[in-house]
């Protein structure tokens, strides 16, 4: 499939791979601009068609269905969703953020594999440690989720915080995955539930003193 710009020739268009796939958690699209890749998004409920028109009218762009210059990603994220860590190393085109969310978003992407950490401790590692609230909007706007992962990020009391891809649910999900923990907290969750995110947060020292 190929969406073209009303008016503009197909010459003058910036071209933007994409593709999209299926998953157990849902419908994915990829993007890749000629800077790197630049949205994922997935959802049980994903419209790719209405997706990609919104994107064309935004930016004004040539989107072109492209699975082979993407297909690394596809595997490694159908990799990922089976368990197995995978060092999402990718160039990535954060060319439309603040230098404030790149900061956020390139932090958050060095958290490893199985690994928490707080609000509070992302502000505290970009030097602005007053800015938990601020972190916490960034994530929530996160373009590129899994691939940079901001599931990685929750509340020092122990409640997971907000997730942009599917709600809390599918952070704790995400989370269960990776630490082969099974009955995670949601937002309003049991005194055991934040006692375990605790603990995970604090055996690796993110930890932090304010929540969002």
């Amino acid at each position: 499939m190929v969406v073209h710009g009303n008016d503009q020739t197909d010459a003058q268009l910036e071209m933007l791979r994409y593709v999209g796939f299926d998953t157990e958690l849902g419908r994915f699209l990829l993007v890749r601009s000629e800077q790197g890749l630049s949205s994922v998004m997935f959802s049980k409920e994903l419209d790719i068609d209405r997706e990609l028109s919104r994107i064309r009218r935004a930016t004004r762009v040539l989107a072109v269905e492209d699975r082979l210059h993407l297909r690394r990603v596809v595997d490694d994220i159908r990799s990922y969703l089976s368990g197995v860590p995978v060092d999402f190393d990718y160039e990535l085109d954060m060319s439309t953020l603040t230098a404030f969310s790149r900061a956020v978003l390139e932090t958050v992407r060095g958290i490893p594999f199985g690994a928490l950490r707080s609000y509070k401790w992302v502000a505290e590692a970009i030097g602005s440690p007053r800015a938990t609230r601020p972190v916490g909007q960034t994530l929530a706007r996160n373009p590129l989720p899994i691939v940079v992962p901001c599931h990685r990020v929750v509340n020092s009391d122990g409640s997971l915080g907000g997730y942009s891809s599917g709600g809390t649910d599918m952070k704790r999900r995400l989370i269960e995955m990776e630490n082969g923990q099974t009955g995670l907290p949601l937002q309003h969750s049991s005194d055991e539930g934040r006692r375990r995110i605790r603990f995970l947060l604090e055996s690796e020292g993110g930890e932090g003193d304010e929540t969002t």
